[in-house]
């Protein structure tokens, strides 16, 4: 039996273990569920003027971290390499309370929190808002650079 995603504007209509256009949903026992759940392709420690945000927290730095797949195919995105590839193999696994633990180790070097960026991170807003709620207990900042285009039932 097939399930329509309703994570975005694609509506992909997906068999059981079929992947969607994202490459990151996937039904699973019916459900649809994230294949990108706590995977992590690419981590640095970037400037925060790196990110579009010129004027917040203006000198400091933030774990910039991205996981793999993007609901859009922009012929000019400066990481296709990540967003337009199945790199679910070459991921490393990370839990939401490590990531957040490493970000926390990172104060030292005026990290403020943590960023999903390099992919669409909405695709996988399940381990972002997991993560995000354990940045808001540990007072860090929270950084989200996507193209918006999901549904609202992902907002």
């Amino acid at each position: 039996m097939s399930e329509k995603c309703d994570i975005c504007f694609r509506g992909c209509t997906l068999e059981e273990g079929q992947n969607g256009y994202c490459k990151v949903r996937t039904i699973k026992d019916g459900k649809n569920v994230s294949r990108s759940y706590g995977l992590i392709s690419s981590a640095a420690l970037d400037p925060i003027e790196k990110k579009p945000l010129a004027l917040f927290e203006p000198g400091s730095y933030i774990l910039s971290v991205g996981s793999y797949g993007c609901n859009l195919s922009c012929p000019f995105c400066q990481n296709h390499e990540i967003s337009q590839n199945d790199l679910y193999s070459s991921c490393e696994r990370v839990s939401a309370q490590e990531l957040v633990r490493q970000a926390l180790q990172l104060k030292a070097y005026d990290n403020i929190g943590i960023a999903f960026t390099y992919n669409e991170p909405l695709i996988n807003y399940e381990f972002i808002r997991d993560t995000f709620e354990l940045c808001k207990e540990h007072d860090l900042k929270t950084v989200l650079i996507t193209s918006g285009a999901v549904n609202d039932c992902v907002l």
